[in-house]
């Protein structure tokens, strides 16, 4: 008879290790708390075109598994150029709505990675002190061959943009949280970013989990292991298994959502509690016509403040050919957008629109947001390296527990962490670790 294994998520990541779980002779069932699969890859197509509110880009698509399978399953992509590298791929304002000189701005941009890359790089350059461990230690610090003052107000603002909101964007986290070190141990696949939008990573999601046993509206609530197998309660009830592979986002992990017995080793469970979980939202607005330039694919918002606003769009309309522009937000200020009703958000979306095109731009006519950081099933958007938290917290996170539970999601990748890739290779390495301790 088969082993029995019951994996706890409908995410990349436990779809991953069922279908490698499945395909090697075990029996497999999937539990998954939403009333949807696909975890945090979540498309919506309510606007019209498909737009991911989650998970929406291949990062660095040679050599990335991805790559093949929206191919196969037949997802649209588009390259989305982050850095400008053409000069027409991004505007900028300042916060009075002026638009920036394109060239000035990119440039800005490019002489903070430069600095950046003295740090990381130069044997020219002392390293910062042990106690310099966030990216606001590091901007107090210091970087080196920087005269903010000789620069223009656009370079500046480039600047501003590179150093200070992109890394906040990237570990959807705020600055003093962000541990710099860690981006060392980050590994970005070559190629650029492509934006998923035909069919949205849902239509690959769904091609992956064709032949699964999926069991959706099935929260896990508790876990008892022990040494023949484990017993799982659950929404549907008690359900028993020889294994569990559990690729719930760190943050249920860290929200207690999920109850052990015996309780995890306290390894794990301080590691689970040092790792950052992010946040990261979306508003996407319909018009009645597009009222902006058609060939950028993002704009910026350079706004004064501790807590920027409305600061970075993606120009959907550059993709779909759809009047549809998308608001993102992480970190605090992410967790101020999710205490906003819909009218007040879409109001500070609009007053910043008009400060950039005009008054006489039409209000939207549909539209929807995320709320992944009070969403139960995932608490959070992704993981990021936060002060206090090494690499070494991801691989204990990783680990297995009495040959029974096994740990999937890109929390616990060493390298591809907050990628849909990440998730995926995780799932793999679940399953491995799992066939290697129940064999068929």
């Amino acid at each position: 008879m088969s082993p029995q294994i019951i994996v706890i998520g409908a995410g990349m990541a436990g779809i991953m290790a069922a279908r490698t779980l499945q395909e090697a002779g075990y029996d497999v069932r999937v539990l998954e708390g939403r009333p949807r699969i696909g975890g945090r890859t979540h498309t919506d197509s309510s606007l019209g075109p498909d737009i991911d509110l989650g998970a929406a880009w291949i990062h660095g698509p040679h050599g990335n598994p991805l790559t093949p399978l929206a191919q196969q399953y037949e997802v649209g992509t588009g390259y989305t150029d982050f850095h400008n590298l053409t000069g027409d791929k991004v505007l900028a304002f300042d916060k009075d709505g002026r638009q920036l000189d394109t060239a000035a701005y990119t440039r800005g941009e490019h002489i903070f990675r430069g600095a950046l890359a003295h740090i990381f790089g130069s044997i020219l350059y002392p390293p910062p002190p042990e106690s310099c461990r966030s990216l606001a230690d590091l901007h107090a610090y210091g970087l080196p061959n920087i005269h903010l003052d000789e620069l223009t107000d656009d370079e500046r603002l480039g600047y501003y943009y590179a150093g200070f909101l992109r890394p906040q964007y990237e570990d959807a986290s705020d600055l003093h949280l962000i541990d710099w070190r860690q981006g060392e141990e980050y590994l970005k696949l070559p190629g650029g970013d492509l934006l998923v939008h035909g069919g949205g990573f849902g239509q690959m999601i769904r091609g992956l989990a064709e032949g699964l046993t999926i069991h959706t509206d099935c929260p896990v609530t508790h876990i008892h292991y022990h040494a023949d197998g484990v017993v799982l309660e659950t929404a549907q009830g008690q359900m028993n298994a020889d294994a569990a592979v559990i690729t719930v986002p760190l943050g249920v992990l860290q929200a207690g959502k999920i109850s052990f017995t015996p309780a995890l080793p306290e390894a794990k469970t301080a590691a689970i509690g040092r790792i950052g979980m992010g946040f990261y939202e979306k508003i996407a607005l319909k018009f009645p016509h597009i009222f902006w330039p058609l060939r950028p694919q993002r704009m910026n918002y350079l706004e004064d403040g501790d807590l920027p606003l409305y600061t970075s769009w993606l120009n959907n309309a550059h993709y779909s050919g759809q009047p549809i522009l998308v608001a993102y937000h992480s970190g605090s200020r992410a967790q101020h957008i999710n205490q906003l009703s819909d009218q007040e958000l879409i109001a500070g979306c609009m007053a910043t629109l008009r400060k950039l095109f005009g008054t006489d731009i039409p209000d939207p006519i549909s539209y929807v947001r995320t709320n992944w950081e009070q969403d139960p099933f995932s608490c959070g958007s992704y993981s990021y390296g936060k002060v206090g938290s090494s690499l070494a917290d991801r691989a204990t996170l990783a680990e297995a527990v009495g040959g029974r539970l096994f740990f999937a999601g890109e929390a616990t990748h060493p390298h591809y962490t907050g990628t849909v890739h990440g998730a995926y290779e995780t799932g793999i390495r679940a399953a491995q670790q799992l066939m290697a301790a129940i064999p068929t």
